[in-house]
């Protein structure tokens, strides 16, 4: 007895079953194509608004420039014809002035601060080793030809524990003693007399020797 078997239904399950995966294939090369130029064009898209963002920004940027630059052109003639009220407000020369200021200090007075309050006013803190050379010094000035007026607005005393400066070996040397001793900071106004200098400025210099 004979079985007869066709293949044929077979082959063609299997060509269409190949068929259906090369479309399955084809579709989804198409369907990522498709995605991959949306998200391209939406890359693009949004690169170009953020480059608009960038090229407003520095327009911004430059304007804003321009506008601080002529501020400050403006500020800097500003400040230029204040500094040349400045100087026809103080005729006086600091030098000379200074110079009658450190000749009436004791051998131990050091300035450590000068600074006008005024075309004809100073404001000067200085260092004194006694609380009797303040008020020596304030004397002084009065005296002086070129002051009109002196004021002592204060003194502030510094001081340093003895204990700190012996250290570890325990003795003080002289150098260490003369550190220990109190220091005097005294602030002063001097109202001086501009047409003194002014006039006078070969004598100004020896004008604060007079006591």
């Amino acid at each position: 007895m004979l079985v007869e078997i066709n293949l044929l239904p077979k082959r063609e399950h299997k060509k269409s079953s190949q068929l259906i995966i090369a479309i399955l294939i084809i579709l989804f090369f198409t369907v990522s194509s498709s995605l991959i130029y949306i998200q391209g064009n939406r890359y693009n898209s949004k690169m170009e608004s953020i480059d608009k963002q960038i090229e407003s920004l520095q327009k911004l940027n430059v304007a804003r420039q321009a506008k601080m630059a002529d501020v400050e052109a403006g500020n800097s003639a500003v400040k230029l014809q204040t500094a040349l009220k400045w100087a026809e407000q103080y005729p006086v020369e600091t030098v000379p002035l200074m110079q009658n200021i450190i000749s009436l200090l004791p051998e131990r007075g050091f300035i450590q601060n000068f600074e006008y309050t005024n075309s004809d006013s100073v404001l000067i803190t200085i260092q004194f080793d006694a609380t009797r050379d303040t008020a020596f010094y304030l004397s002084s000035l009065k005296q002086s030809e070129w002051v009109h007026e002196a004021v002592l607005l204060n003194i502030k005393a510094v001081t340093m524990e003895e204990e700190k400066v012996a250290g570890e070996s325990g003795t003080i040397n002289n150098n260490e003693i003369e550190k220990i001793l109190p220091r005097y900071s005294a602030e002063y106004k001097i109202i001086f007399k501009p047409q003194y200098f002014k006039h006078n400025s070969e004598s100004a210099l020896e004008g604060g020797n007079e006591s």
